[in-house]
């Protein structure tokens, strides 16, 4: 019987560009909290005593030469080594810090597996996997990989987005009912940063996610995954980790009169969000007819000066429900007439595109043709919120 702990995604040194340039101090502390999480964990694999740690690639962010990440990756799986826990990963599609051409060998039981090194024996176990040597790779990995072994547990180790997934381009796609059919007893996976597990007969599947979210459409993160090889199907437990964690906060201040009662409103909100030991970025999702987001965001930091480990992530501001019969304003219904209009959505498409192409890579799929509805709504909000605004100051 063999027990392993499964992540990916760890993306060392991730600028988090759109969450700093909101509120710089949650940009240095996400920063932080990668590094946090990974040496988190080293501890869990030391502590459990597992017989191997498994990184299935993207462990750095970027290729950019930054070679302290790199040296806090190999200080942390040398601390691994010395207690008894090898380490086995691969190259995902940020990976060139671990090219070994470049930079030497990791160390000691640490085993970077790649086109000249497919393959390596720990246990009963054989480990199999496949490195990216560049950013973007449009076929399949999996025809490259070996067969299994005979008379051992085959492990094999891919980054790919599998037969693909929202929000994720196509890197080294691949059929799962290929994958699945290859002869492994287990596959661990990295790339998607939701968790997932996949099992066809004896043969598992992991998609540990994201350990650490760097932003709000990545909270489904902050798991890794302890695996266990005995007879018959592999056993998986999920395990949460993860130093800081994002908070969706619905707040209605349409009754709120004055200003105090919106401090109060939102003091209660923050002081509730806050967990123990962890810090917590949060979305405010706030409806009235009289508070903007940018007021709601002033009043918010205020208030979160004296709340420990909590952070704002962003504020969203609509107006309540409109009634049935309720007059509209001439402005928001001509707008609302513009929307359906053909030649309009198409232009707005095209902006949208263009716009979600000049953002940082780690946020432009959140902005793609699915989202132009709700961007528009928020828009009409906002315009909403502006004519009626002026009772807040």
């Amino acid at each position: 019987m063999m027990r392993l702990l499964v992540s990916a995604d760890i993306h060392l040194g991730s600028p988090v560009r759109s969450v700093a340039l909101r509120n710089p101090d949650l940009g240095d502390r996400l920063k932080q909290a990668s590094r946090d999480t990974f040496v988190e964990i080293v501890d869990l694999a030391i502590s459990e005593q597992v017989d191997a740690l498994v990184l299935a690639g993207d462990i750095f962010d970027n290729g950019y030469p930054d070679l302290k990440s790199r040296a806090f990756l190999i200080a942390q799986l040398a601390r691994a080594s010395s207690a008894g826990v090898p380490s086995v990963l691969i190259r995902g599609n940020h990976d060139a810090l671990l090219d070994h051409h470049a930079h030497g060998d990791l160390g000691p039981n640490i085993h970077l597996l790649h086109k000249g090194a497919p393959t390596v024996e720990i246990g009963d176990a054989v480990f199999h996997g496949l490195s990216f040597d560049a950013a973007h790779v449009a076929t399949s990995f999996l025809p490259d990989y070996h067969g299994p072994v005979p008379g051992k547990r085959n492990v094999g180790l891919m980054h790919t987005s599998l037969d693909g997934a929202q929000g994720h381009d196509p890197y080294a796609p691949c059929a799962e009912g290929d994958l699945m059919a290859h002869g492994y007893d287990l596959w661990c996976l990295g790339h998607i940063h939701a968790p997932f597990e996949r099992a066809d007969g004896p043969v598992l599947a992991v998609m540990p996610g994201i350990p650490q979210p760097r932003h709000f459409g990545e909270r489904k993160g902050g798991t890794v995954t302890f695996v266990t090889l005995g007879e018959g199907l592999p056993e998986f437990e999920r395990r949460a980790v993860g130093r800081l964690g994002f908070f969706e906060c619905v707040l209605d201040l349409s009754n709120c009169s004055d200003q105090q009662q919106v401090l109060r409103s939102l003091r209660d909100a923050l002081f509730a969000a806050q967990v123990p030991g962890r810090d917590v970025a949060v979305r405010l999702h706030v409806t009235s007819d009289r508070h903007g987001a940018d007021l709601v965001t002033e009043l918010a930091t205020e208030v979160l000066d004296s709340i420990d480990s909590v952070f704002l992530d962003k504020v969203k501001s609509v107006p309540p429900p409109r009634q049935p019969g309720a007059e509209t304003d001439d402005l928001v219904r001509l707008m609302r007439e513009e929307l359906v209009e053909e030649g309009f959505r198409q232009a707005a498409l095209q902006q949208l595109e263009e716009l979600r192409l000049s953002m940082p890579s780690e946020i432009m799929d959140e902005l793609d043709k699915d989202s132009l509805d709700a961007l528009l709504e928020e828009a009409i909000a906002e315009v909403t919120l502006t004519l009626h605004a002026g009772a807040s100051r």
